[in-house]
């Protein structure tokens, strides 16, 4: 069989890759444009990627919809050009098995488990890295992949087979990790310990910043300000060792509702998880929020039908303040933060001065 042209062996990548059977031509297209850039714009370019495409058609490992389709072909095109394709499903190996071998110490267990002429030319490529690298700095998974295999994503294809899922095969062993979710954020220079100081939207993350660079710098404390996204905050948590100065403290403050909770309790998870510092609550902002009283009480849309794990989520919260956030969320109530804005904080300067505050 001849050997595949370099653009058609990219898009045979891409149909490897796929969850589906049938592959957009859109998509194929796409690879094809960032692998030869000059192919958008070149009259022979159409030509070009459908010659591609009959290559894999020819390797067997795609099919063209029918020549009659009324909804599979672009007749528009010059040459007419397929709306999508079906990628072949490999037919049953009756391939040889692979010999046994003798594997470093460090793959013995993945050794075991590969049957495959495929598993083993991976350890194969593992072995030798493993060999000229006996130790390895930790590097973003993403740069390994593209060191051990030329491709930066070939290692998140990997990652779902069973030499991984096994745990015989580790990021560990290949000294590579996934890069942590960054959170964006402002560092406030101030007086005494560093700390940060995370706040759940985007309305709120601002005023803080703006708050706290209007107050003198020996008023206010040394602060990184930043910005949760919500949810997020329990993956982004993991951004916390990036920041410098390192901060000694880290204080949360979101909405007064379900999910807000949920949210910090999940992420002071994992904290604990990764040994950063503890998620503690910023007291201050929480008690101006319950004081605001009935008023501010809106319904809270993440807590109907929810699972009843009020008082753990509210354990959270420091002793003084769990009463009145329990009866909160029993009345499936909430308390945006956004209530704590710009003015507030301008008028009482305490809020920020006194993280996390009595």
């Amino acid at each position: 069989m001849a050997e595949l042209s370099r653009m058609a062996a990219e898009l045979g990548s891409v149909l490897t890759a796929a969850k589906v059977k049938r592959v957009s031509v859109d998509e194929l297209l796409a690879r094809a444009h960032a692998v030869e850039p000059g192919l958008l714009g070149d009259p022979a370019g159409p030509s070009r990627f459908r010659d591609a495409l009959d290559e894999l058609v020819a390797a067997g490992q795609v099919t063209l919809p029918s020549s009659a389709s009324r909804t599979g072909w672009d007749t528009r095109s010059r040459p007419p050009m397929p709306l999508w394709v079906n990628r072949t499903e490999a037919p049953a190996s009756r391939s040889v098995k692979p010999e046994r071998r003798v594997w470093p110490h460090a793959l013995e267990k993945a050794g075991r488990l590969a049957t495959r002429q495929d598993e083993h030319r991976l350890l194969e490529r593992i072995a030798e890295w493993l060999r000229d690298n006996p130790e390895p700095a930790p590097v973003p998974v993403q740069e390994r992949s593209a060191e051990l295999f030329g491709d930066e994503k070939a290692l998140d294809r990997h990652v779902k087979t069973r030499l991984f899922t096994s745990g015989a095969l580790t990021f560990g062993l290949l000294a590579c990790y996934a890069p942590p979710l960054p959170f964006a954020s402002q560092y406030v220079p101030g007086t005494g310990m560093t700390r940060l100081l995370v706040l759940e939207n985007l309305a709120t993350y601002t005023s803080f910043v703006t708050a706290a660079r209007e107050l003198p710098r020996e008023a206010r404390p040394d602060l990184h300000i930043a910005w949760g996204h919500g949810g997020e905050f329990s993956r982004s948590i993991l951004s916390v060792p990036l920041l410098d100065p390192e901060p000694g403290e880290l204080h949360y403050f979101g909405d007064l509702d379900l999910a807000g909770l949920r949210t910090a309790v999940g992420a002071a998870g994992a904290a604990a998880a990764h040994r950063l510092p503890a998620v503690r609550p910023a007291t201050c902002c929480y008690s101006y929020l319950l004081g605001g009283g009935p008023a501010w009480h809106r319904p809270d849309a993440s807590n109907f039908g929810a699972a009843a794990d009020h008082d753990a989520l509210c354990s959270w919260l420091p002793a003084v303040l769990r009463g009145a956030a329990g009866e909160l969320l029993s009345a499936r109530r909430r308390i945006p933060q956004e209530r704590l804005g710009l003015d507030a904080l301008r008028a009482n300067p305490a809020l920020l001065t006194r993280i996390p505050g009595p």
